[in-house]
């Protein structure tokens, strides 16, 4: 069948209901008697069958609400709803669930800072600036025993390692020995909320109730970093239509600022309904000091687990990096008649460009140049994949078209819509001295020859994995004695200083002072003009670059 799950005055309570009417409020005349002044004394009345449960409102003066909702009707209801009569909410549960086990709940739709409506505004009988409350330890009489032991305990929790939610627990039970009190609440404040969002409450079913405070004490707690103290504030008439204020009988609660020493992240607020207890000044001073040492504590720990989450992070990038590492060729093969170089450089840890150098069982000898688009993990993990499948299609494809449309689609099948690569495959035939080659919209590499300049090798189709239906066609080129081919990536023309790019030109002009160089000092000429160029500016892409040359 189903329970009632809630708390009333500090005490959980975990009500069985049967079948049949079940009339709750306060007094023993009910079914079930609510010890609570905001409950009426004929509230509510569940109607249990079988496999169906709802509830009816009997005129009550605070009224029955389902899921946020006040309900005039009688309304059906669902195994996890939550109701509040009154002031006091209840989750509804099957007797197969368990109430939940943690004081220390996660945000829930209910569990709601509200502001006063209107333009009407409560201020504090007593406020004391942050930098008062760090006195309180001066002044005699304020700390008892009691105090003394809390703030051993809070000392310790500040030094030992602990999860969020167990500090939340651990510190909100310090404070409620130190301020006796009905409830209280831990607000945080929260990206995209206007509001600080209640994170942790104690006792466990007060985190369900609503909390009203004013613009002006909220201004004086987030502001101004300052601690309040209201007393009496249901006789107040500017809350008399807050019924989350009247309904709980409030006369003394206390709000301070979480203040980590350098920024507000949240509000402490505690409250009390004894009409017999007033909080004093002496006590919302040590309150102050706890809600310091807790903003104190969440900060750290925050600042912690970051730095963890950094490390983790970098710690995977490395891993990634030294796996890019072992992909890429560290050593070319040999080939008769021929000089081969590839250098990388990329801008951060891990790189979206690669490189290949594979020699065929044959003896041809297929050169690859990529840029895959974006940055980051994203970018090298694509990168990755392709050099991985560019090796098995090595064995499968003898045919460069074939190849390109397949790796083409293998790329489609293994990125997201914003990923694609630009693609320089080559097919060098050492004993012909051609070279055939499938541009796949990549920068056009360059080709020296002493009798007949620098031209550039162009497009041949669409950059793979940018659209479905890509087709790619080849073309061959001869390379006469001495012919040097560059293959770039366009982290080299497109390094932009002031608007201004390096360009293809200044990189043929660099090259082409070089031309008969070793291939090592070529492309040390190229990092050395690029930076230069760069002058304190650092690389934006990475930069990949790879020099054939067919030797005398």
């Amino acid at each position: 069948m189903y329970q009632l799950v809630g708390n009333i005055a500090g005490k959980d309570l975990n009500l069985p209901l049967g079948r049949g009417r079940i009339r709750l409020g306060r007094g023993s005349r009910n079914d079930i008697d609510l010890e609570d002044r905001s409950i009426s004394r004929e509230h509510a009345e569940l109607v249990v069958e079988e496999g169906r449960i709802r509830v009816l409102d009997l005129g009550s003066s605070n009224g029955t609400w389902v899921n946020g909702l006040r309900i005039r009707d009688m309304k059906e209801l669902q195994p996890g709803d939550e109701l509040r009569f009154g002031s006091r909410s209840f989750q509804l549960l099957s007797t197969d669930a368990p109430p939940p086990e943690s004081d220390t709940l996660d945000t829930h739709p209910e569990m709601t800072l509200s502001l006063l409506a209107g333009k009407e505004e409560v201020s504090a009988d007593i406020r004391i600036d942050w930098s008062d409350s760090q006195d309180a330890l001066d002044l005699p009489g304020v700390f008892d025993q009691v105090l003394l032991r809390a703030l051993t305990e809070a000392g310790q929790l500040m030094v030992l390692p602990r999860d969020l939610p167990e500090i939340f627990d651990e510190m909100l039970g310090i404070v409620e020995r130190v301020a006796p009190a009905r409830r209280i609440l831990l607000l945080l404040n929260e990206e995209g909320e206007e509001l600080p969002v209640i994170r942790a409450a104690r006792p466990r079913g007060t985190a369900r109730e609503k909390l009203v405070l004013s613009h002006t004490i909220i201004g004086h707690v987030l502001h101004e970093r300052q601690t309040c103290l209201l007393n009496d504030v249901n006789l107040d008439p500017r809350f008399s239509a807050q019924d989350s204020v009247i309904q709980q009988n409030l006369r003394s609660a206390m709000v301070a600022p979480l203040f980590d020493n350098e920024q507000v992240i949240g509000l402490l607020y505690a409250d009390n309904d004894d009409p017999r207890f007033r909080y004093n000044r002496d006590q919302l001073r040590a309150f102050s000091l706890l809600a310091n040492l807790v903003a104190v504590k969440i900060s750290n720990t925050r600042l912690l687990r970051a730095r963890q989450e950094q490390e983790r992070m970098e710690q995977e990038v490395a891993a990634a990096a030294q796996v890019q590492r072992t992909l890429l060729a560290s050593h070319l093969p040999f080939l008769p008649d021929y000089q081969l170089l590839a250098r990388q450089i990329p801008c951060f840890e891990v790189a979206g460009d690669l490189y290949d150098v594979t020699q065929l069982p044959d003896g041809r000898a297929m050169l690859v140049v990529g840029d895959v688009t974006g940055k980051g993990m994203g970018a090298a993990m694509l990168m990755s994949s392709i050099i991985a499948a560019l090796r098995v299609l090595y064995q499968e494809c003898a045919d460069l078209a074939t190849l390109a449309e397949r790796l083409h689609r293998q790329i489609l099948r293994s990125s997201d819509d914003i990923h694609f690569a630009t693609m320089f495959l080559g097919q060098l035939d050492p004993f012909q001295h051609q070279l055939e080659y499938v541009n796949a919209g990549h920068n056009p590499p360059l080709l020296l020859c002493a009798d007949r300049g620098c031209r550039s090798l162009p497009s041949t189709g669409l950059p793979m994995g940018l659209m479905p239906g890509a087709t790619y066609s080849t073309r061959r080129i001869d390379l006469p004695v001495g012919a040097l081919l560059c293959v770039f990536t366009d982290g080299i023309p497109e390094a932009m200083v002031r608007e201004e790019f390096y360009g293809e030109q200044r990189l043929q002009a660099c090259i082409e002072g070089m031309a008969t160089r070793p291939l090592e000092e070529i492309i040390d000429a190229v990092v050395r003009d690029l930076r230069a160029f760069l002058g304190e500016h650092v690389l934006q892409d990475d930069v990949t670059m790879l020099l054939l040359r067919r030797q005398d």
